[in-house]
């Protein structure tokens, strides 16, 4: 073993879904991969600021070491479904999970700087503890470990006192429907083969602050046919509540009818939900970060059919992230913290 190398391997829990899934042997990316491992050794390892012995010359953002993915012969088959970029709607009760195949991976870091090469010994597996890779990677696609000794300890360390668990997995195959199903039901609620009210909703009744989809409906009457929406007991103020889980570009009513949401000042384009699934083994874990908090008490504007308004994100009196989960955790069988 050369003094300047160090190799893993790596375990692959969940598919990978990127632009090359059609060819064979589609796998992680070194492209992908650098560049977040960068970041979070400039982070973990150099407290935000990277002395210029660890970096290429020519480019001040970037660590001087090289990346090599070697895939083996060995292929294994994970779990998948027509999930992505799709909803339960378009399930088949009856169709049975198919399997993408991918392959065994090692992955080997080389270097000249033998300090830096000890920095990316120490800290690459706990990166990947924390990471997930390709599309959909909030939601738990591309996750890889290559060390799973101490989960628990490894994830709360990253992100203290944020770390929960699914509830009650009868098959880890089924993966990404519960987390499908799991993140719904924080957010938007199901209604569909059967009916959860959202339980941001159900959390926000307590805080006396109403969530917004009553007040599109009111705005916009052609939405508002079928039932009404469910509304809290005690009427107070509309929050644009879900995008505490999540800012989306536009929200869909009755099929076709779109509803545009952008930004009031125009500096928000998009966030992305605070709550990253890793699979891991048999497990399905919940890191919850506090990105939220950037969206916390911004105007909102909702556009259809040449009619507008605006609503306000809640405030950080309104809402707390870890207090909701909390909330789900002793409200439902779903989730529990991870110590």
């Amino acid at each position: 073993m050369s003094k300047f190398k160090v190799e893993f391997r790596l375990k692959q829990h969940t598919p990978i879904i990127h632009f090359q899934s059609e060819q064979n042997g589609a796998t992680l990316r070194a492209t992908e991969l650098k560049p977040k491992f960068d970041r979070f050794l400039k982070e973990q390892a150099f407290n935000g600021e990277i002395p210029e012995e660890f970096l290429i010359a020519k480019d001040k953002e970037a660590l001087d070491y090289k990346v090599k993915l070697i895939p083996k012969n060995k292929e294994v088959s994970l779990p998948n479904s027509s999930l992505y970029f799709a909803n339960n709607a378009v399930n088949n009760d009856n169709e049975k999970k198919h399997t993408v195949k991918t392959i065994s991976l090692d992955i080997e870091f080389f270097t000249f700087n033998t300090k830096l090469l000890q920095k990316i010994e120490k800290y690459f597996n706990d990166f990947l503890l924390i990471t997930n890779f390709g599309s959909r990677s909030s939601k738990g696609y591309g996750s890889f470990t290559c060390n799973t000794d101490s989960v628990s300890v490894v994830l709360n360390k990253y992100y203290p006192n944020m770390v929960f668990k699914i509830s009650n997995i009868d098959n880890i195959l089924d993966w990404e429907e519960k987390v499908d199903n799991t993140h719904k039901r924080l957010k938007s609620g199901i209604n569909f083969r059967q009916y959860h009210k959202s339980l941001l909703f159900q959390y926000m009744c307590i805080k006396n602050v109403r969530w917004e989809k009553r007040k599109i409906k009111e705005q916009f009457s052609e939405l508002a046919k079928g039932k009404e929406p469910i509304d809290c007991n005690i009427k107070k103020e509309y929050r644009y509540i879900r995008a505490m889980l999540g800012l989306a570009g536009i929200n869909e009513y009755q099929g076709k009818k779109i509803v545009s949401i952008s930004h009031k000042n125009g500096t928000i384009e998009r966030f992305v939900s605070p709550i990253t699934y890793k699979v891991i083994d048999n497990n399905i874990y919940m890191l919850c970060d506090k990105s939220y908090e950037n969206v916390m008490n911004e105007t909102f504007t909702f556009k259809f059919k040449g009619k507008s308004f605006d609503i306000k994100t809640p405030s950080q009196d309104e809402f707390d992230l870890y207090e909701f989960l909390k909330f789900v955790e002793k409200q439902e069988n779903l989730i529990h913290e991870v110590r």
